[in-house]
């Protein structure tokens, strides 16, 4: 057989294969996943939820911050008293999206939880928008979340000490959108006793007063923070309330949930539901790796653009996207028929120019 001719051959060959696979992807459908309906629920919740902390913020005098440009509410400043550590704007401008919480059902589902199934979660005040996804999450699917949660913040979280997340979860409590209060409120940061909060550190008279106005106030709320002595007794303190989970939630990156050394590993496990591997804790451990480290399904919210990557939730969009219309709603699925004829067609079409090409040969 000359060359032009096998080659020729070779060419149709791969040109026939080429045409399979884009039949093949014509023929994936798109369906809506078995809870998308669950989905749309929780976003719509968060969509309240969000619109409720917005009349309290009007309420009680707390200007939304210049930066929310799509006014949802729970973006934070650039600095204040309570702020702990940097962060950057967009991340957490999208985290405020309702279709995290949406995010979040699909995740609960996919670790196979079931109503009533108990499950422990640690927030920090800085991404209040993830805090109330999964909580809205939580509450449509009928599950117990004991819940924890932090005062300070950092950059763009719940950091005005005139209305903090603990508050902001009374406020939903009280108007009957979430079933329960935080099982523990701490202050965060440093220590978790808010150590690196910029009143603390700068130790201006009047950033001062407030975080201590602001530690009487949730005193009087029933939401007094916790007397935090080591990294330990916080961590044993946290396992305790949570009690024997089927589920953990990690959400935002203090140092209770990432570990109080290098948390370089943390990291490298990944967001969103995290995929099962070996891993060995340390007494620097915090309590995403050793729920992660017993089996138990845990649940990373953190690295926003990844989330974001995955599930098809638009980073930083420039308007409030439709709920429903992300990828993550839908799973591809092959049509029976479809898949028959893809691989009949595929085996045909290899066997039929291998053949020709041991015809041809000598």
């Amino acid at each position: 057989m000359s060359g032009k001719r096998l080659a020729l051959q070779w060419g149709c060959l791969a040109l026939s294969l080429l045409l399979v696979l884009g039949a093949g992807i014509l023929a994936r459908r798109q369906r809506r996943l078995p809870y998308a309906q669950k989905m749309e629920e929780a976003a719509r919740l968060h969509e309240q939820a969000t619109a409720l902390i917005r009349e309290e913020k009007a309420r009680r005098g707390v200007a939304l911050a210049a930066e929310d440009t799509l006014g949802i509410g729970l973006l934070g400043y650039d600095f204040t008293a309570i702020m702990t550590t940097a962060a950057g704007l967009e991340e957490k401008r999208t985290s405020q999206l309702p279709d995290f919480a949406a995010l979040c059902v699909r995740y609960f589902s996919e670790a196979g939880l079931q109503p009533g199934d108990p499950v422990g979660a640690n927030f920090s005040g800085s991404y209040p928008g993830l805090n109330l996804a999964a909580l809205c999450a939580a509450e449509v699917m009928g599950l117990d979340l004991r819940y924890s949660t932090s005062v300070g913040s950092s950059k763009y979280g719940a950091n005005n000490p005139e209305y903090t997340f603990p508050e902001m979860a009374k406020t939903l409590y009280d108007a009957g959108l979430i079933s329960a209060l935080p099982v523990l409120v701490t202050m965060g940061g440093g220590g978790d006793m808010g150590y690196n909060m910029m009143a603390y550190v700068l130790e201006e008279e009047e950033d001062l007063q407030a975080v201590e106005a602001l530690k009487r106030r949730l005193a009087a709320a029933d939401l007094t923070p916790a007397a935090i002595e080591s990294f330990g007794q916080d961590i044993e303190l946290h396992e305790r309330l949570y009690g024997n989970i089927k589920a953990f939630v990690n959400a935002g990156g203090n140092s209770l949930g990432l570990g109080s050394s290098d948390n370089t590993r943390m990291l490298s496990l990944g967001s969103g539901l995290l995929a099962p591997q070996p891993i060995q804790i340390s007494p620097n451990s915090g309590l995403t790796e050793r729920y992660f480290a017993k089996g138990i399904p845990t649940i990373h919210l953190l690295n926003v653009r990844a989330l974001c990557t995955e599930s098809g939730i638009p980073f930083d969009p420039k308007t409030l996207p439709a709920i429903g219309a992300a990828a993550m709603y839908y799973g591809g699925t092959y049509a029976p028929l479809s898949l028959l004829a893809l691989l009949l067609a595929t085996g045909g079409a290899a066997g039929f120019f291998l053949l020709k090409r041991r015809e041809a040969k000598p």
